[in-house]
């Protein structure tokens, strides 16, 4: 049979009312060819016609049944259509709620006017009437459907999946319950299988831009973030101007550290639909990932006009408050974010971050409780974890800080597995490629992409004080803070240096890829001193091609004590799948090796472009090393440098509060109150120290 006489032959059984006959027959045409407008809108329309009566049959056998019971007449039914289409939903729920006096048992006005109360909002009433119209017609497979998008909207996810299973099993290929499915299986951890449910999604609507955000979140839930970005990249190609797609490409891209990229797109979902709050505070977080906390402030404060009970917004502006260095206002925000969403524990831990957390104090009774509580998700317990470790660690009981500390650390692990072995054979591939040297950049290549700024790096482990050099010489009239970039980990990841793969070699062209990614992050910026310090202690990993790209660079390489800095690391939770070393403590000590090991590597590649500052040395003797490391990063000497705890400057860095502080020593001897338990770390060190 041609395509158009199987399009003929499902529309008539249609007409009669074999709704599975006509579905497989426009299922059939779009097995071949997925494109097919009619068979698409045919199926959409079976999806919302009129049920048939309980226990209908299709074909000629339906015809022989009883009449159905009596209902709104078609053209009743179609203004309500029509009022729905406009959106005009009070008109669609006082007429549909009018004419459902008089026809109680029809279906098909019970579903339309279930639809317009979740659109409304009045979502536990919707689900009440879908559950009437699958009472009514248990084969109408859009009923379970749509009361699965429903209980999804009201967080009841376990509810959600059981509907969307009956909707598949009504019809396997029902877009719509597919989709509720994937968000159901994500939203309970499982994204591992909702991964085959959304390509299902897509191979069968693959022009449905739901769809493909649908799998994109489910990578992105699995740390996928290529990945997740292609697929999002998939759905702009289908709807530029959409703003679930805009607002899940910036996450995307914020989530790979393309973080200018990701402002500019959530920026634009913001604009376009400025009256929803959730856009605004996506936008402030990536603002405030660019180092620009005033204007992630500002959109924060957009969203609260829209939504003042939003806690995600509390939370972002106790978080920036607290960058900027004002403790009473960011403990004021953080504990209104934590009233209005008590579930959610990451105001908590910042606000106590900040302050000593007595045993006493209800908050460690509260997170005490939490952390034995399975349904907060292991990343909130990690959190949790952590914040009572400081608050144990703080009253002296090493044994039970330790015990909290390290039950943290295996959830992160857990959550968020770490490969030590493949970013080591990473290393020793980057040693290979530049095993026989390389050639800076030509002065015609520098020309084409000139410097903005002399970029000083400020490299080592974390924990290791990069945060305390850059405030001392953001402290300097030349020089701009610019904090941890990404720019560097972003333009690595373009020529294929992505978590621990191993990319492109240097040569001209990646280095001049590579410049011109950073020096426009440069750009974008708007510093205006000749300086710019970029603290993010990665770096160190992709110094030679950084160095190559740029000869106008410096670096400051931190060098503190092993024991000091491991126990720093595995004492402290990041963001960031890149730290992820610092959750095993064997894992944390051979990172520490390797780096000593790549940065004497390049070291010898670069002479004299490289110098190490000695963190316990800088504390000690602050004045005399002040001096050698302006000296190190091409400055004159200025006083202000001594005094750079009373520069104000937003930090994102878990140093925050000690950069606020004077010059203080003894941050070296934390780790002793643990060594009975470091045993797998300072083993593994061997001695270094």
């Amino acid at each position: 049979m041609s395509v158009d006489g199987t399009l003929r032959k499902a529309a008539k059984l249609a007409k009669k009312g074999d709704r599975a006959g006509a579905a497989a027959l426009y299922r059939k045409v779009l097995a071949k060819f997925p494109g097919n407008a009619t068979a698409r809108k045919g199926l959409e329309a079976l999806a919302t016609a009129r049920p048939a009566r309980p226990g209908a049959m299709p074909g000629a056998a339906r015809q022989a049944a009883a009449p159905r019971a009596p209902g709104p007449a078609p053209q009743q039914m179609q203004a309500l259509q029509r009022l729905m289409e406009r959106g005009d939903l009070a008109s669609v729920l006082a007429e549909g709620q009018r004419l459902a006096l008089l026809f109680p048992k029809d279906p098909a006005l019970i579903n339309l006017l279930s639809l317009a109360q979740m659109r409304a909002g009045k979502l536990e009433a919707a689900v009440q009437g879908f559950d009437r119209v699958i009472a009514l017609d248990p084969g109408f497979a859009g009923a379970p459907a749509n009361k699965a998008t429903a209980l999804a909207q009201l967080g009841r996810y376990d509810e959600a999946e059981a509907a969307a299973r009956v909707a598949l099993k009504l019809d396997p290929d029902f877009v719509q319950a597919q989709l509720m499915l994937g968000y159901a299986l994500v939203n309970t951890e499982r994204a591992k299988e909702a991964v085959p449910v959304f390509e299902r999604a897509v191979a069968r609507a693959p022009k449905l831009p739901q769809a493909h955000i649908g799998l994109g979140n489910a990578h992105a839930a699995l740390g996928q973030a290529q990945k997740a970005l292609a697929t999002f990249e998939a759905a702009q190609a289908l709807d530029p101007g959409n703003v679930d797609v805009l607002n899940n490409l910036g996450n995307a891209l914020n989530a790979l550290g393309r973080v200018d990229e990701a402002v500019e797109a959530l920026g634009r979902a913001a604009a376009l639909k400025p009256e929803l709050a959730v856009l605004h505070t996506n936008h402030a977080r990536a603002l405030g990932d660019v180092n620009r906390p005033e204007e992630a402030l500002a959109a924060c404060e957009t969203a609260l006009a829209r939504d003042p009970k939003d806690a995600r917004a509390w939370n972002l502006i106790g978080k920036f408050h607290r960058e900027l260095g004002d403790k009473d206002s960011a403990v004021a925000a953080l504990d209104k974010a934590y009233a209005l969403d008590p579930s959610t524990p990451e105001p908590l831990a910042l606000r106590w971050q900040m302050e000593t957390l007595t045993l006493d104090h209800p908050d460690y009774a509260r997170m005490e409780a939490m952390l034995e509580d399975p349904g907060v998700s292991p990343g909130q317990r990690t959190i949790i974890g952590f914040t009572l470790f400081k608050a144990l660690d703080k009253a002296g009981d090493a044994a039970a800080a330790f015990a909290r500390l390290d039950r943290a650390n295996r959830l992160r692990r857990e959550a968020e597995p770490y490969d030590i072995n493949a970013h080591l054979a990473m290393f020793a591939a980057m040693k290979a490629q530049f095993a026989d040297g390389i050639a800076p950049l030509d002065a015609a290549a520098l020309a084409e992409v000139p410097a903005p700024h002399r970029p000083v790096f400020i490299v080592g482990m974390p924990r290791s004080g990069t945060s305390l050099v850059e405030q001392i010489l953001a402290s300097h009239s030349q020089v701009h803070g610019a904090g941890e970039l990404p720019a560097i980990d972003a333009g690595m990841a373009r020529l294929g240096w992505r978590d621990a793969e191993v990319g492109a070699a240097p040569d001209r062209e990646t280095l001049i890829a590579l410049r011109r990614d950073y020096f426009g992050a440069l750009e974008r910026l708007g510093a205006d001193k000749p300086v710019v310090t970029d603290k993010t202690p990665l770096n160190f990993r992709h110094l030679g091609h950084a160095l190559a790209a740029m000869p106008e660079a410096r670096v400051l390489f931190m060098r503190r004590d092993a024991r000091a800095t491991c126990w720093s690391n595995y004492s402290n939770t990041f963001i960031g799948r890149a730290n992820n070393f610092g959750t095993d403590m064997a894992d944390t000590a051979a990172m520490y090796l390797a780096h000593l090991d790549l940065m004497d590597f390049w070291s010898g590649l670069y002479p004299g472009r490289i110098t190490t500052v000695p963190y316990e040395r800088l504390t000690e003797h602050q004045e005399e090393e002040t001096r050698k490391l302006l000296a190190a990063a091409g400055l004159d000497w200025e006083e202000a440098c001594l005094d750079f705890h009373q520069t104000r400057r937003a930090v994102r860095t878990v140093s925050a509060t000690q950069v606020r502080q004077k010059m203080y020593t003894g941050s070296s001897e934390a780790w002793r109150p643990y060594e009975p338990f470091l045993a797998p770390m300072l083993e593994r060190l061997g001695g270094v120290v």
